[in-house]
């Protein structure tokens, strides 16, 4: 996480490893082979109401996707508020770095090169 973020991780306990943990975590349980069946065969299940039995899948899916979500913005957004408070060098972490040649961009590709920096980010970290 240093290198990628200039996050310096907690001997325990450390909140973004935690959140990476839960991410792994509800991803292995989730994605199997027996729901994947399930859904192949019986595709309507996506279309139910989440109070409605069966419909255990899609709400899974809702909180795999938050606590992903999480994980790719929470580690950014450290980055680029300690950014602002000058606390850390733009060259000291691979985010920093890019972040700092995206404000160089034209207005309308920031959003583009900003969104593949933060999924390359979450990359590097989650395959740490």
């Amino acid at each position: 996480m240093s290198v990628v973020y200039d996050y310096e991780t907690g001997a325990r306990d450390d909140p973004l490893v935690l959140l990476v943990v839960d991410v792994v975590d509800v991803g292995i349980t989730m994605m199997t082979p027996e729901r994947a069946m399930i859904l192949k065969l019986f595709p309507f299940l996506l279309n139910l109401p989440d109070w409605c039995p069966g419909s255990s899948i899609k709400r899974d899916a809702r909180i795999l996707t938050n606590l992903t979500n999480k994980m790719v913005n929470v580690p950014f957004d450290y980055v680029k508020q300690h950014m602002a408070d000058n606390s850390i060098s733009s060259q000291s972490s691979m985010v920093g770095e890019h972040l700092q040649r995206i404000e160089e961009q034209d207005d309308a590709l920031k959003p583009i090169f900003e969104s593949a920096l933060k999924k390359a980010a979450s990359t590097a970290f989650a395959g740490e």
